[in-house]
């Protein structure tokens, strides 16, 4: 009962996240923008189109599509989101190998087709990948220390209950994980999830050769992991949150994805996509944050 409890509230919330992101851009655009619900409309468009494949593609293009998704519901089943207890409890470094998994199969399904934009767009995808790595592997480091654990689930329920105003290494670890929820998942300042010009893509390059069923394989899976960097951020800003009774977790789930949507959003808007050749400033500010927070962590 709880595994599906958890599954299904990740599944359920996720489009929702994806909704009120763009429907805070577009308020602060001045434009009405479509209802939050309307990713659930998208994909269930998606679920019901048939798929057309390239010629050229092999047996690595075809699975390329379960692989990513099944890889970001494992990270969800590790991830808490309305309570410390997860299905599936996993250590941390399992946890970052797992995160590379879908990307993995989704850079090589963008090669596979031979097509340049697919591979234009894998090269970056595995170079922002790459860059990020540091700053990921330094927050957990600091975030296992923290908690006094090694399991995802059991280093973020020992964190201080106190506010996280008075630990300023919180702070610098869930700034630095709001910098890596921005990259690893393709949003501005690193990446335009909304642009239609192919020179500029990274994530939507590799999935121009998706289609139907496919490609709302990809969507949820983009939404689930957007969720699960969302729902680990928060966690560390509010750790109260995961020990909260079943009827009053819920809606402080809601509520926090909600405010991570509404912030993502916001920083959307108020910022424009960065050159290719600055993304690697922003992920090193990203690896200084976790690196800062570490040594105060070890200094006392």
């Amino acid at each position: 009962m709880d595994f599906l409890l958890h599954m299904t509230l990740y599944i359920a919330l996720a489009p929702l996240l994806s909704g009120v992101l763009r429907k805070t851009k577009a308020f602060l655009a001045c434009r009405q923008g479509a209802p939050v619900w309307q990713p659930y409309a998208d994909l269930w468009k998606l679920f019901h189109r048939g798929i057309v494949r390239s010629t050229s593609a092999s047996w690595l293009f075809d699975l390329s599509a379960p692989v990513v998704l099944g890889g970001t519901l494992v990270l969800a089943a590790a991830t808490p989101l309305h309570s410390r207890e997860v299905p599936l409890p996993m250590h941390f470094v399992l946890y970052i190998y797992l995160m590379a998994l879908p990307r993995f199969f989704q850079t090589l399904a963008g090669l596979d087709t031979g097509s340049a934009f697919g591979g234009l767009g894998a090269s970056r995808e595995a170079a922002v990948s790459a860059m990020a790595e540091p700053a990921l592997l330094l927050s957990m480091c600091g975030l296992a220390h923290l908690g006094a654990a090694d399991p995802l689930n059991m280093f973020l329920s020992g964190l201080p209950a106190e506010t996280a105003l008075r630990h300023p290494e919180t702070i610098l670890i869930a700034g630095t994980l709001f910098l890596l929820l921005l990259a690893e998942n393709s949003r501005i300042p690193v990446d335009d999830p909304a642009t239609h010009l192919e020179l500029t893509m990274i994530h939507e390059a590799m999935v121009l050769d998706h289609s139907g069923v496919d490609l709302g394989m990809i969507q949820l899976a983009s939404s689930v992991r957007l969720a699960v960097f969302s729902a680990l951020a928060s966690g560390v800003l509010f750790p109260k949150a995961l020990t909260l009774p079943v009827y009053l977790a819920l809606p402080a789930a809601l509520l926090r994805l909600s405010l991570f949507g509404v912030l993502i959003g916001a920083v959307e808007a108020g910022t424009a996509r960065m050159k290719l050749s600055r993304v690697a400033s922003f992920l090193m500010v990203a690896t200084v944050l976790a690196a800062i927070a570490l040594a105060l962590q070890y200094a006392g």
